[in-house]
This record gives C-alpha cells, structure tokens and sequence, in this order.
C-alpha cells in the first residue's frame, strides 16, 4: 500500500477544516466504530438462541461468531487501496451501504448460509468503514497530535464498542429480538451515512494505484486458508484438510511477497517487516486483540450456559473487562510522559497475562479481579504497540504501517475467537458437543500460549531499550 505513502500527491479538499466540521467528523466516526466493535462480540449473546432458531452446528455457530473479523481482516488492504483510487469518502459511503445490507440479510436469516453469508457483508463494510476512516484522518488532520488523538479516538471507540458488546447484544435479545441484533445498525448507520454524506471532505490519490489481481488473489487464499486450516484442525474425518490448507496458505503467502518485490508500487510494503520494532508490535497486537476477543467470546457462552444468567446478566458480568480495557487504552499513553514505553508495555503483558490465568484459577467464573487485570493489560498493550508501529515506520510509509496495524487488529480478533473456539469445540466431544463445556481448557491453552508470547515480547521491548541507552 506504498501507493498512498510516497510522495504521489493527494487530492485533498480544497479549504482548511472548521473545528466544528472536525467535531462533526470525529462523532460519526466515533458512533460508527463504537458500533462496528459491538459487531464483533455483540452476537455472542445470541448464539443460543440463533444455534436453537436456526439448526446452527456448533462448527456454523464458531462461523457466525468469527466470520465478521476474518473478513474485516482479510479486505482492509484492498478497501485501502480501494479508497485511495476512488476517493476515501466515497468508500467510507460504501461502506456503511454494505454493512447497512449486511445488517439486513443478517438479521433477517432464516438458515445458517445466509446468516454467515451476511456477517461475511457486515465484514466487508468494516473494512472499507476502517480503511477510509484511517486515510480520511491522515489527510483531515494536519499536525502530528491532531492525527495521534484523531488515531487514539478511533482505536478507543473500536475497543469499546467490542467490550460492550456482549451486554448491547443481551439487551437487544431480551428486550427485542434476536434479529435486532444486527437491526440495531440499520438506522444508527442511516443516520451516519447522511452525515458523512455532508460533513466528510473527499480526497483520493491523484496517481492512484492499480488494482493487481494477484496481490489481492495470494492475500486472499493465503490467509482463507490458514483460516480454514485453523477450522478443521480437530476434524478426525479430514485428516489430510488441515496440512493441505497450510502448504496452500504457505505457498499463497510465498507467491505474494514475490510479487510485492517486482511492484513499481507494491501492494504492501513488506520491507517493513525487516524492522522489529514494527513486527513485535503487529505480533502484539494480533496475540493481545486474539486473546481479549477469544476470551470474551467464551466467558460469554460459559455464562449464558448457565442457569443462573440471563443474556443481560452475562454482558453485565463481563463490564470490568470492557471498562478495563478502555482505561487502559486511554491512561496508558498518557502515562509515557513519567514511564518509559517498554516498562509500561512489559505491566501491560504481565497484567493480560496474569488476569487470563486468574480467569480459569479462581472459583468464580469470571471474577472481577481477573477480567479488571485482563483488560487493563489488554488495553495498555494495544495501544502502546499501536504508538510503536507507527512511529517506527518512516513518514513515507504511515499508510502501509496503518494498513498492517488494522489488519493486526481483525485478524488477531477473529483468529483469537476461532482458535479458542475449535480448541472449546475439541474438547467438547467433537461437534455435536456444548461448547461451554470445552471453554476451560481453551481459555487455559490461549492463558499458556500468550503469557510465554508475552515474556518473550517484554524481554525485547526491554532489550531494545538497553541498546538504545548504550548508544
């Protein structure tokens, strides 16, 4: 995406922004993000319900939950690309249609396909919503701090609206309907598309890009089929599926970066990755947002299979981990003024670590304590890797930083619920089994895989800061 990075020139809109317009801007972005995160855990609420309706096999029911981040994941390099040659507001437009649609189709299922089929169009709106929502304010806000609280704002409002979901969802399910809980967007989304349609200043690149079907087609298969692979893993009836999908994912993956390196203008630069600030931090990002939504998914369906707890009650439960979160995202940064960078980021993963073993150690399930910890740590881990991807990528490169970064935080997001999901599924006596039943020892799997990720990231962000004082 070195295409918006370079120095081709941008067509801007033609006169310096009103503060208020730049309010306006940043409340519908901030109504619509906020919204766009519920999308991704908000239906955990109602999957008993949707799984009874509509004949959803737990495997379908793992689809519905994680299909919405995976697509958002998989297109915001191509929506990013899209906007850039067409005009961002013009993409960020289609993208509330699309999701709008989407919100439609889903709500309205009455079978499993069209059900994933319109949460996989939920996805392909967030990822144009995403995509022009970043471009937009790197054109719309011309000083560093205003992107930085611009870019701060958007992160926050995502992370909000994704911890609050489960409690929106059991709302809409027992005061209303299943099906309201993707209506709820149709006029909230309505009413964002009119005001964008008026206050969002158009720009594009004035050299756009040309779409290369093989960059888009690699990244593609590539990723579905390590997403595939992640799907069948545990099935004993394909034995041959899931090592087969990951040569594919392996080969897809080989074949992009290939291509990447005889671009003029790359798709994605992925010299990037060569810096290992950049790449610890996108690894961060997708290991923290992977466990905080895989969590959240289970404990949603650990409580909802309990008789004790209303769908309401469930989201009410899981409040500390969604407030956490928040204040860690927004306290975190601020805190850099007093605290080195990499010793807040090594609290931040000892805390998600800490909480996520908490989460399956103590009697109650879950226990304030351990969600408050999780997200905390959750929260100061974002946001700090989020600050150090983008400020380790040279100026000439913030799109293709900002592209990997927003890809960071779908992917980790949907691959966090599959991968917790299919190990739950596993251990839940195959597919015909209660998820709930499994949530345990997944929840214990993802606690073990991301404390040892998460000591391992400290020791360098510490290692890094060593060197950088010898010097």
């Amino acid at each position: 995406m070195s295409h918006s990075t370079q120095s081709a020139p941008l067509r801007h809109h033609d006169e310096p922004l009103s503060f208020a317009r730049v309010c306006a801007i940043l409340a519908v972005f901030t109504v619509v993000l906020i919204f766009g995160g519920t999308d991704m855990t908000k239906v955990a609420a109602a999957l008993p319900e949707l799984t009874e309706r509509l004949s959803l096999s737990p495997l379908q029911a793992l689809w519905t939950a994680d299909a919405y981040a995976l697509t958002t994941g998989v297109a915001i390099i191509p929506s990013a690309v899209l906007a850039d040659r067409y005009g961002r507001k013009r993409a960020y437009t289609a993208g509330l249609c699309v999701a709008l649609v989407s919100a439609v189709i889903a709500g309205a299922a009455t079978g499993p396909a069209m059900l994933i089929a319109g949460r996989i169009g939920q996805g392909i709106g967030s990822a144009l919503l995403i995509a022009a929502t970043v471009a937009i304010i790197r054109v719309s806000f011309p000083t560093l701090r205003s992107r930085s609280v611009a870019y701060g704002l958007w992160v926050t409002s995502f992370s909000a609206g994704t911890g609050l979901g489960p409690l929106l969802g059991g709302v809409l399910l027992e005061e209303l309907s299943r099906s309201w809980i993707f209506w709820i967007n149709v006029p909230v989304f309505g009413l964002c598309l009119i005001a964008a349609s008026l206050v969002l200043p158009e720009s594009r690149n004035t050299t756009p890009p040309k779409l290369d079907p093989l960059s888009i087609a690699t990244s593609t298969v590539g990723l579905g089929a390590l997403i595939l692979a992640l799907k069948v893993i545990t099935r004993d009836d394909l034995p041959a599926a899931a090592p087969a999908l990951l040569i594919g994912s392996a080969t897809a993956g080989v074949v992009f970066c290939w291509r990447q390196t005889r671009l003029r203008r790359p798709y994605l630069d992925i010299t990037l990755f060569k810096n290992p600030v950049l790449s610890v931090s996108a690894l961060s990002i997708v290991a923290t947002s992977g466990l905080f939504n895989g969590t959240l998914y289970l404990l949603t369906q650990q409580l909802l299979s309990e008789d004790t707890h209303t769908a309401i009650s469930a989201g009410v439960a899981l409040l500390p981990l969604a407030a956490a979160s928040m204040a860690g995202g927004i306290l975190a940064p601020q805190l850099t003024r007093w605290i080195a960078e990499p010793h807040l980021l090594t609290a931040g993963f000892l805390s998600t670590s800490l909480g996520s073993l908490l989460v399956i150690s103590l009697p109650q399930t879950p226990h304030p304590l351990s969600l408050i910890l999780l997200g905390l740590g959750a929260g100061t881990v974002m946001a700090l890797a989020s600050n150090a991807l983008m400020s380790s990528a040279p100026t000439t490169r913030t799109a293709d930083a900002g592209a990997i970064q927003e890809s960071s935080f779908a992917l980790g997001g949907g691959i966090g619920i599959a991968a917790l999901g299919v190990i739950a599924l596993h251990y839940s006596a195959g597919q015909e089994g209660d998820l709930a039943t499994g949530a345990h020892t997944a929840l214990g799997a993802g606690a073990f895989l991301y404390s040892t990720f998460g000591i391992g990231a400290a020791l360098m962000a510490l290692g890094q800061q060593r060197s950088v004082h010898r010097r």
